[in-house]
């Protein structure tokens, strides 16, 4: 009797539950109809707002995200339905992809839903542009796959040492072995992260057990550590966190950076701040550009280049129809607000386009069709793709993609065939040549993470 008991009252409370609320619903509905006021109305928005709250104080896990995502989306729909500009916003969506990331469902919706979701609405898109927003979707979505899934090496990642792991990235082809050995950064820092319970890692890739760590593996290593302490301290704040505490959190991550980074490589870390920020926190992004001159200058340049680069994966732009003709250039007024933030991020969304779709360089001749001109005004765009070029080519220099990017000659009837030669092979041949040569003797290379004026 007594173990019945529980479970009675259980199935009790399971079938009153739907009937309570059943009829509040028809009570408040009712009252609606018999007072039809803007109290009226008013009053019942917030009775249903209340038991909204209730409800979602019982939520946790894939449940609470989930809810979190669908509450975006519905709000985006009733604000389509109601004439008024959507506001989804996308950081709830990137948080749960992230962490969602390396569950068998995230990775079926990228191999089975995506795909064929991509091809019809390419549809939408004009004949000469749609075949390579398609092929930049399907590139995208290859970048992604390649950074989450740390476990397609084949081990049990939690009992080997990065050495071992780096060493098992090297059996990957050359041009996805970049993204895999960022994605192991990002599992190092983590897996430090919580193996310091109450404290902060340090000498995370300075530690003398990995001075054998090979020195094409050295940037992107930075680059994952980077975002993975990105990801750590932006939890728990909000656009209206006290400035103090915002400082804090800026100083704790620089620290994190600094102290577990080599010389001449702290950069790539740090950069990783604006990528996690505007991915997963965009509505910290102003915030973020406010506080962080009152902490550390210096990082400012990199926090916006790592904005730009964001800004190209942003999923708002994912789709063929909302990217064509690359939409995301006439973002860059609005969510920059001043010259810095505009030159880097502009540079670190060069710096992405021109890696991601390397091995097609159909897609950026595509975007130098409708953009050429304008980016032809200055050095920002050329800043970008050299910086992607001798980081790519740091990393894998052996990569068959880079000389045929470089010297790709779209015909000479197109319009992106002047631009290609001015802002592509020139400045890449120049920075192949002799630029990265200077950095990497002068033990700098994590200057190719931010805007460098005058430098082509």
């Amino acid at each position: 009797m007594v173990e019945r008991l529980p479970m009675r009252n259980l199935a009790k409370s399971a079938l009153t539950f739907p009937w309570a609320v059943s009829m509040f619903g028809v009570q408040q509905i009712s009252n609606l109809m018999s007072s039809p006021s803007a109290r009226s109305v008013a009053d019942l928005t917030a009775a249903l707002d209340d038991v909204t709250r209730a409800t979602e104080q019982h939520l946790a896990g894939w449940a609470e995200q989930t809810y979190a995502v669908g509450s975006a989306v519905q709000r985006g729909l009733i604000d389509t339905m109601m004439l008024k500009p959507p506001s989804i916003d996308t950081s709830a969506i990137m948080r749960t992809m992230a962490e969602q990331q390396s569950t068998p469902l995230f990775q079926a919706m990228l191999d089975y839903v995506a795909p064929p979701v991509a091809w019809l609405d390419s549809l939408l898109v004009s004949r000469r542009d749609s075949p390579a927003v398609l092929q930049e979707f399907a590139n995208k979505l290859y970048i992604i796959q390649l950074v989450t899934q740390v476990h397609d090496l084949g081990h049990d990642a939690s009992n080997e040492s990065l050495t071992a792991l780096v060493d098992r990235a090297a059996n990957r082809e050359t041009f996805p072995r970049l993204w895999v050995v960022e994605g192991l950064g990002n599992y190092f820092g983590d897996r430090a992260l919580v193996r310091t319970p109450g404290g902060d890692p340090a000498g995370l890739l300075t530690d003398s057990t990995l001075a054998g760590l090979p020195p094409y593996s050295l940037t992107m290593l930075h680059a994952g550590i980077g975002m993975s302490f990105a990801k750590a301290v932006l939890k728990g704040l909000e656009p209206d966190t006290p400035a103090g505490t915002v400082r804090d959190v800026i100083a704790r991550f620089v620290s994190l950076c600094r102290t577990s980074s080599r010389p001449g490589y702290a950069g790539a870390a740090l950069e990783s701040l604006g990528l996690a920020t505007r991915t997963l926190y965009p509505n910290l992004v102003a915030l973020m550009d406010r506080e962080i001159p009152q902490v550390e200058p210096v990082l400012q340049d990199y926090f916006w280049h790592g904005v730009g680069r964001a800004m190209y994966f942003d999923p708002m732009n994912l789709l063929p129809s909302v990217n064509a003709p690359w939409r995301m250039i006439t973002k860059l007024d609005a969510e920059t607000p001043h010259d810095l933030a505009y030159r880097n991020a502009l540079s670190g969304m060069s710096w992405a386009i021109a890696l991601v779709n390397m091995r097609h360089p159909g897609v950026m001749e595509a975007f130098l069709r409708h953009h050429g001109a304008f980016l032809a005004e200055h050095d920002i765009f050329s800043d970008g793709v050299t910086s992607a070029l001798m980081m790519r080519y740091d990393t894998t220099r052996d990569d068959a993609n880079i000389d045929p990017f470089v010297h790709h000659a779209p015909d000479r009837t197109e319009p992106a065939a002047a631009w290609w030669r001015r802002l592509i092979t020139e400045p890449c041949e120049r920075a192949l040549q002799v630029t990265y040569g200077e950095l990497l003797g002068a033990g700098s290379l994590e200057q190719l993470f931010h805007y460098r004026p005058g430098s082509l």
